[in-house]
């Protein structure tokens, strides 16, 4: 009861003080609490098998050992994931790799104190978006076609909605999608001294969901930003926003760029006529800013993709199996004890 108890009250105070990533820091992801949970799993083990330890086997008895063999299952289980998960937000432009282990590539991510990223293999592709995906007649919108690992180990699918891929105990899940734009800056000589792929954000606009309106902008989840550009390795020289109008009408990936160059780490209060340059350009078109030249070159489709590894999952999914196993022959022994014996 007393590890119950403070089981349960860690559990309130992380998901309604902590919350979250705090929440996996400091209780549920630490040797202190997963050290708990193995008590309490030895614990229910002492408890129940050394009092029905050298009694006669029946059916009642052996669906109640079934059932508290899935418990202690289970609990293994959720440990055995706390400690070596892995969860990660990767966005990978058309055309583009990145290392799978370098934890660079995510946007986000969270993993168990004990998880190895040398788990995570060689490098993550996206190698085609497929739009207007037909599957037996049912059309999944839009489907991306990855490669993840390396050599011979390198596997390759099509993912999309419905439907994920699976690699060495890795699943890879359609998360969200938009466009990139490579930038290229220049000097006025036309020497290239940087050139980016740029994901843009996906804004709707309005409240209809069957015809929707997007802006497509730099910036975060919260709303159009600007961003340092260039970036690493070479030195920033101003502060960048961009905006993409698609116009599927003139060809694919055509369109108009919007262009907003900023002084450097300008706070987000400066107003507009503070700007470097300002213009639009269609796909293809440079802006001039000052020494240098900004050319919008194309346009492709990026994919963020979720990338999850519980290797605890399995175990509890079987002991779950196991335990209603346990309860039905629980049952069914209880019914038969129950009924009565005919008479003469």
């Amino acid at each position: 009861m007393g590890l119950l108890i403070t089981i349960l009250v860690c559990c309130l105070f992380g998901v309604t003080i902590l919350r979250e990533e705090r929440a996996a820091k400091m209780i549920f992801g630490t040797l202190w609490f997963n050290a708990i949970l193995v008590v309490l799993v030895v614990n229910i083990a002492f408890c129940f098998f050394g009092r029905i330890w050298g009694k006669k086997v029946t059916i009642i008895s052996l669906g109640m050992i079934l059932f508290h063999l899935s418990f202690v299952a289970m609990l293994s289980g959720i440990i055995y994931n706390s400690l070596f998960f892995f969860q990660g937000s990767i966005r990978v432009t058309e055309g583009e790799s990145v290392l799978s282990g370098n934890i660079d590539s995510y946007d986000a991510e969270g993993h168990g104190l004990f998880f190895d990223f040398a788990k995570l293999k060689g490098e993550t592709a996206l190698i085609k978006m497929h739009s207007g995906y037909n599957i037996d007649g049912s059309n999944k919108r839009a489907a991306y076609e990855i490669a993840v690992g390396e050599g011979a180990g390198k596997k390759q699918g099509v993912i999309y909605v419905t439907k994920k891929m699976e690699h060495n105990g890795f699943d890879y899940f359609n998360e969200k999608e938009g466009y990139s734009v490579l930038i290229s800056l220049e000097d006025k000589k036309g020497k290239n001294i940087y050139s980016a792929f740029v994901p843009l954000q996906s804004y709707q606009q309005n409240k209809d969901m069957k015809n929707r309106v997007y802006l497509y902008s730099s910036g975060t989840k919260e709303g159009p930003d600007m961003f340092a550009f260039p970036n690493e390795p070479v030195p920033p020289l101003f502060s960048l926003q961009i905006t993409y109008s698609p116009s599927s009408k003139i060809k694919e990936m055509g369109g108009d760029v919007s262009l907003q160059v900023f002084p450097l780490f300008v706070p987000e209060s400066i107003q507009a006529d503070t700007t470097l340059a300002n213009g639009t350009v269609p796909v293809g078109g440079t802006l001039a800013v000052g020494d240098y030249m900004l050319t919008a070159k194309e346009v492709r489709y990026w994919v963020g993709m979720s990338v999850r590894h519980d290797p605890g999952k399995p175990i509890v999914l079987t002991s779950l199996w196991v335990g209603l196993i346990g309860m039905i022959v629980t049952f069914f022994g209880r019914m038969k004890k129950s009924r009565p014996l005919p008479t003469d």
